[in-house]
């Protein structure tokens, strides 16, 4: 049956439209910037990902309520972070929420979101920006959120999870359970042994091609031992060592890629026609393998294995220099957050 769509939700299908039409062209003007500010740089796929999935959520919430962006209120946007961060919305799962609510660091990115795409509408409309977004980022709880003192030592694995999750990675199905290995299963398992054994982030993952798979120099015939990645908006180019473990189970996927006749450059794909991995599968799947593995799926997850990868490479005396270069930092000091952490557990990654 078809719905009878009223004049409402029309009205809101458009304003939705013209929501969404700003920040596509905010993102072009980002791409054709000559500015070397930060704040105007042009931005990788990866982010322009990440945003567009952001701002669909905001567009979706004042479509609802009428709101354009001129008349979008502090109050409007203290309650679309409640609704945000309290969810479940299954066509935008919360990602970085501790508990039912948004981190103040999440939070607070989401107002720069608003705020620049607002600031950027009213320029080419020729109007008085609203300030709302603005405002409520004035608040001490947003204003200091990406102080130094407000980002925790990073969560990672111990020995024990770690050695459990491995374990989870690369063992075939056992006889006595119901669980099926498909094509999927070990694609999803080797991205995140990637993660912990690589040190690659969601969006390394999904980015990464077959040729940038080295197997030639390992002290294995065909046992991968080194990643070379192309470099964005955020990360240069680069290499990054595989542990010999995730190495094995990388060679264990490529057999199965091939024997499946995927074809793309990727090297996990999205479905059988070798499209991309999207942000919010990739991450989904992820986290449903932390949550196979009994370590569930809290927000920080993820995340947890890079860092463990890059404090195992500081265990094995590995200069902060080479770590910072393998994880595709552009700031070195971004590894101070590592110099807090007392590392105790063994080399098992």
């Amino acid at each position: 049956m078809t719905k009878n769509l009223t004049l409402f939700d029309i009205g809101a299908a458009d304003l939705e439209a013209s929501l969404n039409r700003a920040f596509e062209a905010w993102v072009v003007h980002r791409a054709n910037s000559q500015s070397r500010a930060k704040s105007e740089r042009p931005l990788s796929d990866e982010s322009v990902n990440v945003y567009r999935e952001m701002w669909q959520a905001f567009a979706k919430f004042c479509a609802e309520r009428n709101l354009d962006l001129r008349d979008i209120a502090v109050s409007d946007l203290e309650v679309f972070l409640t609704v945000r961060g309290t969810g479940p919305d299954p066509e935008h799962p919360r990602q970085t929420t501790r508990g039912g609510n948004l981190s103040a660091r999440y939070a607070n990115r989401y107002l720069v979101l608003v705020q620049k795409v607002t600031q950027f509408q009213a320029r080419v409309d020729g109007e008085e920006t609203n300030r709302a977004a603005a405002l409520l980022r004035e608040r001490p709880e947003y204003r200091y959120a990406e102080a130094a003192d407000k980002d925790p030592p990073p969560e990672y694995l111990d020995e024990m999870q770690a050695r459990l999750l491995i374990a989870y990675l690369t063992r075939a199905p056992q006889p006595d359970s119901n669980e099926k290995m498909t094509w999927k299963t070990v694609r999803d398992r080797t991205a995140v042994a990637l993660m912990l054994g690589a040190g690659l982030a969601p969006g390394d993952v999904r980015s990464l091609k077959l040729d940038g798979v080295i197997t030639v120099g390992g002290r294995r015939a065909g046992v991968p031992w080194k990643l070379a990645l192309e470099g964005n908006g955020n990360s240069p180019a680069r290499e990054t060592p595989v542990a010999d473990w995730a190495g094995r189970q990388l060679a264990f996927w490529l057999r199965i890629r091939a024997q499946q006749g995927i074809p793309g450059d990727y090297l996990f794909p999205s479905t059988m026609n070798g499209t991309q991995w999207s942000h919010t599968r990739c991450f989904e799947a992820s986290r449903d393998v932390l949550e196979g593995a009994k370590l569930g799926k809290d927000a920080g997850g993820l995340f947890k294995l890079r860092h463990t990868f890059a404090l195992r490479q500081l265990r094995k005396g590995k200069s902060e220099e080479d770590v910072a270069r393998w994880l595709g930092l552009l700031d070195i000091n971004s590894m101070t957050r590592y110099r807090r952490i007392v590392i105790g557990y063994q080399d098992v990654v």
